[in-house]
């Protein structure tokens, strides 16, 4: 210890000692030079991109190693998912030309180790990457592409430095595009040049860091129109939507639908009360060509959507209506205000993903409310989705064992669903069960102070931000208590250790009450529009026998501890006959209905090759969670909903 102690003295005697000019030059030369990168899309309608970096290194006088990283954990994406796998060519060069040599570091295929000669200050990288692979594994964070339209995520095409912060290290990036394509993106852009022997469009662009870089995707086509989106500049800054498709006509969106993002950025402004950018871009390619997709990003939103989708205000519903708010809120929640656990210095340390019940819940809150507030969803609509989500939330199962923070902890190998006993294992629950505790909050806030306070009151605070933002603010939970409580004093801790943190035998839905609404079982099925987001398919007797069937007779899914779980029943057995007669939905809930009358309900089913009869002892009719409004009380849902004007 001692020794440590005089070394450190030494050290600040040496800086105390040193001229201003010394210092200074120490300082430029621990910023590290700028990185280019090229980006060639002049094949992707072939499904290939090619890439060319140059990265800055520091002299030595000795052959050396340089570890390269290739973005792991990719913003947005919340797990260890670069698609690295897409890599189908990488070679490395020194500035004299040499081909250098590398492999992986053992146990870490996203990480390089370069060979790199005494003398070089520089490495060149060309990537040949493959677009278009499934989105099951690579998600929003991918590039994609077709003849007339595309997409690029930088960070897909990306190797940076090992040791070198996100934030320091500066990239110049410019674009390859057919002559006659042109490109959207948040990146500032400089300069276009277009090259005529080779029949290319370059676009240039300003250096900005690789953080901003990687969270800039770049949409580019053939047939693009732009609409202006904020009407009142001292509400909101300039908002540009960008329409890329595959031919001219479907570019011209349906003024209805314009009005209708209009309107979302406007209530948004008025729900969030500040901007953390001085301008935004959302980027919609509107094909069939590409797969519908959408990832969030701090100055702009990629988002994918189908063109039957965007003919009609009242033909954009359920998950594409859903796609653009959803995205264009996490400019605020989980890009500007990030988990601290997530908000790390380079795209390869593993982040701490517990308060995406945060990050993503209050988005999907929020979200859904503007969706309300301008006039996409109908209030009755949002009702619906509602009691869609309480229904969802009674029959998950899995919150026996595992917490919702850890459906947040372990979101990464929860994505991908589960063909058998899917509620046993949870999902991605802190989207929803997380909006559902916003709402709850919401509710909470408005109670306390009678409805002089809400949940606008806490975004106001909380996504508080100058235009001029440039980069995340961490936040922890604690801070979500403290700012929760400066709008209203409440048990907050207690709520969130009850909702999102506790093992629970079932769910509470303590949120319809506080709505001025009951959440309760009548014989009444619900009337739920059939777009709506989540809802249900095919015969759905969660309720009554605790199983849900397809139409085809295919069991979807079963309750444990109900009927249907007692006569041994399991997901993928297959019903072909109910009673006496061969399977049809109408049997099976005309059976239910007439169960009353103490008669076991009898079905043939098939599981694997084998045939065998069972019967359900059941005999209460058919049961539904319902959500009725209580007329004792007010109903803070109307108030919640309405959209907010300048008064």
């Amino acid at each position: 210890m001692k020794r440590q102690i005089h070394f450190a003295v030494v050290i600040i005697a040496l800086l105390i000692s040193a001229s201003p000019e010394s210092v200074i030059a120490a300082e430029q030369q621990a910023t590290p030079d700028p990185m280019t990168i090229a980006i060639d899309v002049r094949e992707l309608p072939r499904k290939l991109i090619e890439a060319e970096l140059v990265i800055p290194i520091a002299k030595q006088n000795d052959a050396h190693q340089v570890a390269l990283w290739y973005p792991k954990w990719v913003p947005g994406s919340h797990g260890p998912g670069g698609p690295i796998a897409n890599i189908a060519g990488l070679q490395i060069h020194g500035s004299n030309g040499d081909l250098l040599m590398w492999k992986r570091t053992p146990g870490e295929v996203y990480r390089m180790e370069v060979q790199v000669p005494a003398g070089e200050d520089e490495l060149h990288v060309s990537i040949r990457y493959i677009a278009d692979q499934p989105t099951t594994t690579s998600f929003g964070h991918d590039c994609f592409g077709s003849s007339n339209i595309g997409m690029v995520s930088p960070g897909s095409l990306l190797f940076y430095q090992e040791g070198i912060k996100i934030d320091d290290q500066q990239i110049q990036a410019e674009l390859h595009l057919p002559k006659a394509w042109r490109a959207a993106t948040a990146l500032p852009a400089v300069e276009t040049k277009n090259d005529s022997k080779t029949t290319t469009n370059i676009q240039a662009y300003d250096t900005v860091s690789l953080r901003t870089l990687v969270d800039s995707p770049i949409m580019f086509g053939k047939y693009y129109q732009s609409f202006e989106l904020a009407e009142d500049t001292e509400l909101s800054p300039p908002h540009t939507l960008h329409v890329f498709a595959d031919d001219h006509a479907t570019t011209n969106l349906n003024p209805k639908v314009v009005d209708k993002y209009r309107s979302m950025v406007s209530q948004t402004s008025r729900l969030i009360g500040s901007h953390p950018f001085d301008r935004f871009d959302i980027l919609l390619g509107v094909t069939d060509a590409l797969p519908k997709n959408g990832l969030e990003h701090m100055r702009s939103t990629f988002n994918v959507l189908p063109p039957k989708s965007l003919q009609s205000a009242e033909a954009l519903k359920g998950w594409d209506r859903l796609l653009v708010p959803h995205e264009y809120l996490h400019s605020w929640c989980g890009k500007y205000r990030r988990p601290e656990g997530m908000l790390t210095t380079d795209f390869h340390s593993p982040k701490d993903t517990e308060l995406l019940w945060v990050y993503e819940g209050l988005t999907q809150y929020l979200g859904e409310l503007v969706e309300a507030r301008s006039g996409m969803m109908s209030a009755d609509e949002f009702r619906a989705r509602l009691l869609v989500e309480l229904r969802n939330a009674t029959h998950q199962q899995g919150r026996q064992w595992r917490t919702l923070a850890d459906t947040a902890a372990a979101s990464h190998i929860l994505r991908a669903a589960s063909p058998s006993w899917s509620g046993l294992r949870r999902s991605q629950d802190y989207y929803m069960e997380g909006m559902l505790f916003w709402l709850e909050a919401d509710a909470q806030i408005r109670r306390a102070t009678n409805n002089k306070k809400t949940l606008d009151d806490f975004c106001h605070s909380f996504f508080k931000a100058p235009r001029s933002s440039t980069l995340p603010v961490a936040f922890s939970r604690d801070e979500i208590v403290k700012q929760l409580n400066s709008v209203a004093k409440f048990d907050w801790d207690g709520l969130i250790a009850r909702r999102v943190e506790s093992f629970q035998q079932q769910f509470d839905p303590a949120v319809a009450e506080l709505l001025g609404y009951k959440f309760q079982l009548t014989a009444t099925k619900p009337t739920i529009p059939s777009a709506t987001f989540r809802h249900s398919r095919g015969i759905d007797l969660l309720d009554s026998l605790g199983i849900s069937v397809a139409t085809d007779g295919k069991v979807q899914r079963v309750l444990l501890g109900t009927p249907a779980d007692q006569a041994r029943l399991a997901p993928t057995a297959e019903i072909i006959g109910v009673g006496k007669h061969k399977w049809s939905g109408k049997r099976l809930t005309d059976a239910v209905q007439k169960s009353s009358d103490r008669t076991p309900i009898e079905l043939l089913i098939t599981s694997g090759d084998e045939l065998r009869t069972l019967q359900i002892h059941y005999y209460d009719g058919l049961r539904y969670w319902n959500l009725n409004r209580d007329e004792t009380v007010s109903d803070l849902l109307a108030e919640i909903v309405k959209a907010k004007s300048d008064s």
